[in-house]
């Protein structure tokens, strides 16, 4: 839980009050939220990459076996992921049993409780349920989890930057094939075959910071290559409107792709970056600390209503309700997801987390000596002083 990288809890949360507008402001600026979810993607690529990597060599290095890792690694997930998922989840089943809370939705409890919201949304509803709209890119990241770590746990590490290449090639395929079929736009975009290849190529980065750690780093660093690439994703996020219309599906493909390359090369960069404006922005103590509860406020903040979003409120104030009004709605309904999301960190997430610390699924290696081989490659190339290139204690806060 102590071994960060400097800027990413800022990310986190800038991501999270990107998702967190969109949904409050019902999509009037833009596309801000689907951005704030392929940071999220990206940045969860990037750190479960190398951390998956860092286990592979375990087995390579220090004679440990697929199984214990594949268990080190999900046992690590599970304590990050579930206690507080589930336990919203339960909380609105009963909710719903007992009339508390709406039942229109309650058939797609059992695809939320299986990890599998983006096929209820994407294939079965076929629209955004509301509420439990957010949940399906959750849905993706834990199918990522599933399918990618035993996959690079079994192959050696040095084939883990093929790998990913590889699942971004197949799916910008599946993405041009997707849209030339004429699929339904929400069902592509929930699929996993259409997010995954973002995880992978946040992994791709991860590898080549690494791996050519100099010379990537010292490119990637520059305050100059930041600024650049956060201007690109203005652009792309401001115009998402009218490129999301394109009818050549080539075309539509190539737009996402060069889309996402900006996205993983901007969370690189900030794992790169020296620039002592932009890390202390980042390392604002408001900001990373909504970044360290990110995870929390992304899951309950949807379920927190908007005040001023009713026919009450437009009846109060006869049938407009004033901008400021809106703007109390909104600030109240951040404040709400903001407190209930620092108490779950405080009550559950963190004392659950600490767990990591204090046991290991039976089988483990001693975490001091199986972290020092698991950077055996990385230390040679890295340059003195700089951070160490994992997140152990927030990879999936994604949205």
């Amino acid at each position: 839980m102590n071994n960060r990288i400097a800027g990413f809890d800022g990310l986190r949360a800038i991501a999270v009050l990107m998702v967190f507008l969109q949904h409050r402001l019902f999509g009037d600026i833009g596309e801000i939220g689907h951005l704030g979810v392929w940071i999220f993607f990206a940045l969860s690529g990037f750190l479960i990459t190398g951390i998956l990597s860092m286990q592979r060599l375990r087995i390579e290095q220090s004679g440990s076996s697929f199984v214990a890792e594949l268990k080190r690694f999900l046992f690590r997930r599970t304590l990050r992921i579930f206690p507080i998922y589930y336990l919203m989840l339960t909380v609105m089943s009963v909710l719903m049993l007992f009339g508390l809370a709406s039942p229109e939705l309650a058939s797609g409890m059992p695809f939320h409780f299986a990890y599998l919201s983006n096929f209820w949304i994407g294939s079965v509803l076929h629209y955004w349920p509301g509420r439990y709209s957010h949940l399906w890119s959750l849905a993706i990241e834990e199918q990522f989890y599933l399918m990618f770590a035993p996959l690079l746990l079994l192959l050696a590490a040095r084939r883990h930057f093929a790998v990913c290449a590889l699942m971004v090639a197949v799916g910008l395929v599946s993405l041009w094939l997707m849209r030339a079929a004429h699929w339904r736009e929400i069902t592509v975009y929930t699929h996993p075959l259409s997010n995954f290849w973002l995880l992978a190529l946040g992994g791709i980065g991860g590898l080549v910071v690494v791996r050519h750690a100099g010379r990537a780093r010292a490119w990637l660093g520059h305050g100059a290559t930041l600024f650049a690439l956060s201007l690109c994703l203005v652009f792309f996020c401001a115009s998402e409107p009218a490129w999301s219309d394109v009818q050549d599906p080539l075309l539509f493909t190539c737009i996402d792709a060069a889309y996402g390359v900006c996205i993983a090369a901007l969370v690189c960069s900030i794992a790169c970056c020296r620039n002592a404006a932009v890390m202390g922005l980042l390392e604002a103590r408001w900001l990373a600390g909504l970044g360290r509860i990110s995870y929390g406020f992304y899951l309950y903040h949807n379920l927190i209503p908007d005040l001023m979003r009713n026919h009450r409120a437009q009846a109060l104030f006869g049938g407009v309700v004033p901008l400021w009004a809106h703007a109390v709605g909104i600030a109240a309904s951040f404040a709400l997801s903001l407190g209930l999301a620092l108490l779950s960190w405080r009550m559950i997430e963190e004392p659950v987390l600490r767990l990591k610390t204090r046991r290991t699924p039976e089988g483990d290696a001693n975490p001091a000596s199986t972290q020092k081989a698991g950077f055996a490659s990385a230390q040679a190339h890295k340059e003195p002083g700089s951070r160490a290139l994992t997140d152990e204690g927030a990879a999936s806060d994604a949205a």
